[in-house]
């Protein structure tokens, strides 16, 4: 993977939850009140939060090739944040003669997804296609706003895909978007950190925990990892690699919330006993405090998606060349189970009045090596879940100055094969931006993980029944 540049996963710490915050019906506009959205209705007299001249000027230089110049080129408008994705959109329309792909960058994560909605409330507005998150898109799904792209020859793909990746895309025999990008997690590690006190990469979590502990004792200003409770997509993934999933959902009006079940609590447990002996530091992630402690040999490792290493890439000064990967520990001895964290889906809108066309973008843009071969590079810098370029071993092979002369794809590209697909709830945004105040108290030491696992699973259900789902625990 070329860490040369910091690809689109995650957004900026906040991002979403400010936005979430910030437009307080968006939760609701993407979850709809159930009972309406089960029933196909979509009517607001609301106008658009963003009209297409919030990327305009970005899209004017984005649409290049003979098809944009042809006034019988069917026109598809594409919204995504991925840097250079523009690439790859010209390279459709210089390939694709009949069709003229437009992109426009409204913003990342929460402020796309709000115009999004608010166009298809309105009727109008909305873009053919758009990256929606793999967590995001249940909460598109449930409205009905998104078309089944199997009557677009989606299937002819699947089986160029990770399984996890199409499971996350499918309900049923449905596929509702292309997979594109994602994050399998590895233990990413300080190797000259962790030498110094004879310490290897731990095989199981139990190890893990009795590491944290020998390099505590060793050094008091030192932590094994950072544990970043206000982070859930995070915490979530870990969470999956221990099956303690929190939610199960396939569709329609009925939901499971279960964060107070025995295997829930035993992982926040575990996490808790590793916060209260502070040998894990309560940092949030992805931040200038949480590279800085890992620069400064102050955290030694990190519990990160394949595309971290790009993200901490510019902070490193003191540690450049140390960091290598391994796997997750395990919670079994001998067992190889992965987790991903992080990755986005190309769906076509159903508002869109060319879906063949539209599909027919989204299924080049994923499912192709021709694209794939742009997005790889930088700036965007997509960690793909297209098994040609993952088991490619020029791709597998690539070498970064962050992890010196080692090969840390090879480990990345192992996970992105052994994760496991989960259910995500359809009402995310709410979660994401509830979960700020639920584990704050986390984060600073005031409150135990367990607890806020039992708040969350109040504030969840609480709002799960507002909009009209019938729960379980």
């Amino acid at each position: 993977m070329p860490f040369t540049s910091r690809p689109s996963w995650p957004r900026p710490p906040g991002t979403r939850r400010i936005a979430g915050r910030a437009t307080a019906g968006l939760a609701g506009a993407a979850a709809i009140t159930l009972l309406a959205a089960c029933g196909g209705s979509s009517g607001s007299s609301a106008a658009p939060a963003g009209s297409s001249s919030a990327g305009a000027s970005a899209s004017a230089t984005l649409e290049a090739g003979a098809s944009c110049k042809s006034s019988s080129a069917t026109k598809i408008t594409f919204w995504a944040w991925v840097p250079g994705m523009g690439r790859a959109v010209t390279q459709f329309n210089k390939t694709h003669p009949s069709i003229c792909v437009t992109q426009e960058d409204v913003g990342a994560g929460d402020p796309e997804y709000v115009k999004i909605s608010d166009a298809l409330k309105a009727g109008s507005g909305a873009p053919d296609v758009a990256e929606v998150e793999f967590d995001e898109l249940p909460s598109f799904e449930v409205t009905h706003n998104v078309v089944n792209l199997v009557r677009y020859g989606a299937n002819n793909y699947q089986s160029d895909f990770v399984p996890w990746a199409w499971k996350e895309v499918s309900q049923g025999p449905a596929v509702y978007a292309m997979p594109g990008d994602a994050g399998p997690m590895a233990f990413y590690y300080n190797s000259k950190l962790l030498a110094k006190y004879h310490i290897t990469p731990p095989a199981t979590w139990a190890d893990f925990a009795a590491d944290a502990a020998k390099l505590k004792h060793a050094d008091p200003s030192a932590y094994m990892t950072n544990f970043s409770a206000t982070d859930l997509q995070w915490v979530m993934s870990l969470m999956a690699q221990d099956n303690a999933w929190p939610f199960a959902y396939s569709g329609g009006s009925h939901v499971t919330i279960n964060w107070t079940g025995p295997a829930q609590l035993k992982f926040a447990a575990y996490w808790q006993k590793l916060l209260s002996a502070h040998e894990v530091n309560g940092t949030t992630d992805v931040s200038a405090t949480s590279f800085a402690d890992m620069d400064k040999s102050i955290d030694a490792s990190w519990l990160s998606s394949a595309w971290g290493p790009s993200y901490f890439a510019p902070d490193a000064k003191q540690s450049v060349g140390v960091w290598r990967a391994a796997p997750l520990p395990q919670w079994t001895a001998g067992a190889n189970v992965a987790a991903n964290w992080g990755g986005s889906t190309y769906p076509v809108f159903s508002q869109s009045k060319h879906p063949a066309a539209a599909a027919e973008f989204s299924e080049w843009l994923n499912g192709t090596t021709a694209s794939w071969n742009i997005t790889k590079t930088a700036p965007s810098s997509l960690f793909p879940t297209f098994v040609p370029l993952l088991n490619n071993p020029s791709y597998q092979d690539i070498t970064v100055p962050v992890s010196g002369s080692s090969k840390p794809d090879r480990v990345f590209t192992a996970a992105a094969s052994s994760i496991q697909g989960v259910p995500w709830p359809p009402f995310m945004t709410e979660a994401l931006t509830e979960s700020a105040t639920v584990f704050a108290g986390v984060l600073n030491g005031k409150e135990t993980l367990a607890h806020a696992f039992g708040n969350f699973q109040n504030v969840l259900v609480n709002y799960a029944k507002q909009q009209g789902f019938t729960v379980s625990s």
